[in-house]
């Protein structure tokens, strides 16, 4: 999911990319419940019917999905925030606070979409003076391609033309 925020001619656009969360933090919770309600009512029933190794192997089975379904909810909170001033475009990524921080000139920034060959993801980049860093790796491709367009049309703009989108195909 891609939020732009800012937008005045001369202002710093700013671009918050973040996972599609199908379920919020309450809803995961809710859901764990209700798995593990009815998980431990037929483990209790099979216990009283004598069956009682039932009752620990349904104890681990929750443990496992209960870090599973935490371990969705971290990712789920990602973000990267790619802020376009009129000298740098910066990248800060992270859950809560920006845990990786990444600023290059904005005249030297190049916005590279990296097509891959077989099984693995098209890859979206932004590359000046031999750095890089990858953005919008949880997004769906039709996703990355609408956000390289965005960002190359915005971070070239004050050039007077637009520069496409350099294309690299990695022969893999």
């Amino acid at each position: 999911m891609i939020h732009e925020l800012g937008g005045a001619e001369g202002q710093d656009r700013t671009f918050v990319v973040m996972p599609n969360q199908s379920m919020s933090w309450r809803g995961m919770v809710w859901m764990y419940s209700v798995i593990a309600s009815v998980t431990l009512l037929v483990a209790v029933g099979c216990y009283f019917m004598g069956l009682t190794l039932v009752l620990p192997f349904s104890g681990v089975e929750l443990l496992i999905v209960g870090a599973v379904f935490y371990i969705t909810a971290c990712h789920g909170d990602r973000r990267e925030v790619i802020i376009i001033g009129k000298e740098t475009v910066t990248v800060q990524s992270g859950r809560f606070q920006p845990e990786s921080h990444y600023e290059f000139p904005r005249q030297w920034a190049r916005v590279v979409f990296e097509q891959s060959s077989g099984w693995y993801p098209n890859r979206l980049l932004i590359r000046s003076h031999g750095r890089q860093v990858e953005i919008g790796s949880f997004l769906n491709e039709q996703e990355r391609n609408g956000l390289a367009e965005k960002l190359s049309a915005v971070i070239h703009r004050s050039e007077h033309r637009i520069n496409p989108v350099t294309l690299v195909t990695n022969p893999s």
